[in-house]
């Protein structure tokens, strides 16, 4: 646990960086980052947003895939007093914009490319309150590769500031002092449609360091599979990092990389974890040091916790699968397929009433689905059950539908 009970973002990382200057903080792109290192870069961003007039209290979106910079950005803008608004990076352009009026930000940090889909569906943003980043300049060989494939859009120069070279052309000072006070915005990850806030206040952050990684004293590197933007991949990269762990991060596909780096602890989603227990064979027993997992995102099921213990256990390591080991806020809300993928009620009655022919729709938390067609609907009700079928994939995933399906005169 910290010493200090009020402690900001930046503050619990620097103590955990001081304390491991030389050790590897980020495995990321093929490269390795010291906590030094990431500490600098974040002493960089925040002088940079200083400069920029952003203050106090001030609220950033960050529309980033993880990379080095994202947390440079958040430290730095912790550091300021400022609020970090993590949006998830698969999230629209009308999403984000939804979010980031629910949050209250006004400038943006993100990519070229994803610049580019916003600006197709929603207006273009003031310069002023745009600015871009380029996570390739920390990427190599084929992680690079595959990143420039799937960005394909390289940075124009008047679109905005560039994150890279504002903080070449500032330098840090020393005489600052970090912010007391600070918070982080997140949203909900099942569904990103209703734009609800979840709030982690300083305290609160302070608080699952300790608990997040008590007991697990042997765990030195850490493999994330959410998303920095997740409520639980937030958590756990912020916790494993003031707690002088490396954490890694995947830019393409997780498997290869975990065959060659074999970190001691995984956080993933579930599918990670049902496409983990597939693949055990690929480590051949080999991964020793494997001690556990974390499946963050939605209910641990026993089925799933026994099925990935297994896996671990075919691949060599002794370790279990365990849920997060504090509440995450997001579960607070009613979830529909509660038993096992966890997608939110409201969420979900949302898309489904966005289907031709649907008046209205309550989903049910046993797994049903009731529909209320227009009045004209009819002759779109054969085609429904298809549509219905493939909305639910999309919002959850190719395992899981509804177990029945309901016409009703009303609701």
């Amino acid at each position: 646990m910290m010493e200090e009970k009020n402690i900001s973002a930046y503050r619990s990382f620097r103590i955990g960086a001081y304390r491991n200057k030389y050790e590897k903080a980020l495995l990321f792109g093929g490269k390795s980052f010291t906590f030094g290192a990431l500490m600098v870069r974040a002493e960089y961003a925040y002088n940079t947003f200083r400069q920029m007039g952003i203050e106090a209290g001030a609220r950033v979106c960050l529309w980033l895939p993880d990379c080095p910079d994202l947390l440079a950005s958040f430290y730095g803008l912790s550091r300021l007093g400022a609020v970090g608004v993590l949006a998830h990076p698969d999230c629209s352009p009308r999403e984000l914009k939804k979010q980031m009026e629910a949050a209250g930000a006004n400038v943006l940090l993100t990519t070229a490319g994803r610049y580019a889909r916003y600006c197709k569906r929603q207006e273009p943003l003031p310069q002023s309150d745009l600015i871009l980043c380029r996570p390739e300049r920390d990427m190599k060989g084929v992680a690079r590769s595959i990143y420039l494939q799937k960005e394909r859009l390289e940075a124009a120069e008047d679109e905005g500031y560039l994150l890279d070279q504002m903080m070449a052309e500032n330098r840090y000072s020393s005489l600052e002092k970090p912010a007391a006070e600070d918070a982080v915005i997140l949203f909900g990850t099942s569904c990103f449609i209703q734009a609800n806030p979840i709030t982690y206040q300083a305290e609160e952050l302070a608080e699952t360091i300790g608990q997040f990684w008590r007991h697990k004293e042997g765990v030195q590197t850490v493999y994330v599979e959410n998303s920095f933007a997740t409520e639980g991949g937030f958590l756990a990269v912020h916790s494993a990092l003031s707690a002088g762990k490396t954490v890694v991060w995947s830019v393409g596909e997780p498997l290869p990389m975990l065959q060659k780096i074999r970190p001691d602890f995984l956080v993933a989603t579930e599918e990670f974890f049902w496409l983990f227990r597939q693949n055990t064979a690929q480590f051949k027993g080999k991964w020793t040091n494997l001690s556990g997992g974390y499946q963050i995102g939605k209910k641990l099921t026993p089925l799933m916790e026994k099925f990935a213990s297994r896996a671990m256990a075919e691949c060599g390591g002794a370790g279990v699968l365990g849920g997060p080991p504090i509440p995450l806020k997001v579960r607070r809300e009613d979830l529909y397929f509660m038993r096992d993928f966890g997608v939110r009620l409201g969420d979900m009655e949302q898309e489904l009433s966005r289907l031709k022919g649907v008046a209205a729709c309550r989903c049910l938390e046993e797994g049903g689905i009731r529909l209320l067609l227009v009045p004209d609907g009819k002759e779109s009700a054969g085609r429904l059950g298809r549509s219905i079928a493939l909305c639910c994939k999309q919002e959850m995933n190719r395992f899981h539908l509804p177990n029945s399906v309901e016409f009703c005169a009303k609701l």
